[in-house]
């Protein structure tokens, strides 16, 4: 018998997501506050993440695809920074790219936003929900990205709200 995959809203992955990088900047605001190297922090991440999506897997940058190395369609070996899925299985729900910014330095995120698309389209994958995540001591940002309309959702202002009442953001 096969299992059904009970698949969370839009609403309901903004809130857990949110929750999640929250939960993060809470518990775990030394990483943060000292600039500790992104897998130390995304690591952290993935812990809050796992919580809010109990019946999934959440790995840091899970290289598999079944017995194979994971490749995007340009042939490159991949790592994404953050994946949600199940593990052996073609249930693809997140893939999120984590960059740190500190000190008001500038960083781009081209590359990681043409990874997420390819993760998006990408017949082997078709991730349900690709995200950008900038983690920043001030105001951190989340983009979403959207295949259907190819473009970016803008999530930072909600994630930053919720920041500020617990004593983060500028």
């Amino acid at each position: 018998m096969e299992s059904i995959v009970r698949l969370p809203s839009s609403k309901d992955i903004k809130k857990r997501i949110i929750d999640a990088i929250v939960a993060l900047y809470r518990y775990d605001h030394e990483l943060i506050d000292k600039n500790a190297n992104e897998r130390s922090i995304t690591h952290k991440l993935a812990e809050h993440l796992q919580k809010e999506f109990p019946y999934w897997h959440v790995d840091c940058e899970y290289n598999r695809y079944g017995d194979e190395t994971k490749r995007l369609l340009d042939s490159k070996i991949v790592f994404p920074d953050i994946i949600i899925h199940h593990r052996g299985k073609n249930e693809n729900l997140v893939v999120i790219e984590v960059k740190k910014q500190f000190d008001g330095s500038s960083i781009s995120t081209e590359e990681d936003e043409d990874k997420l698309k390819k993760f998006s389209e990408d017949p082997h994958y078709k991730y349900r929900y690709a995200f950008s995540l900038i983690i920043s001591e001030i105001n951190p940002t989340l983009k979403r990205y959207i295949q259907e309309n190819d473009k970016w959702d803008d999530w930072s202002q909600s994630l930053q709200k919720i920041l500020k009442e617990i004593g983060y953001g500028g």
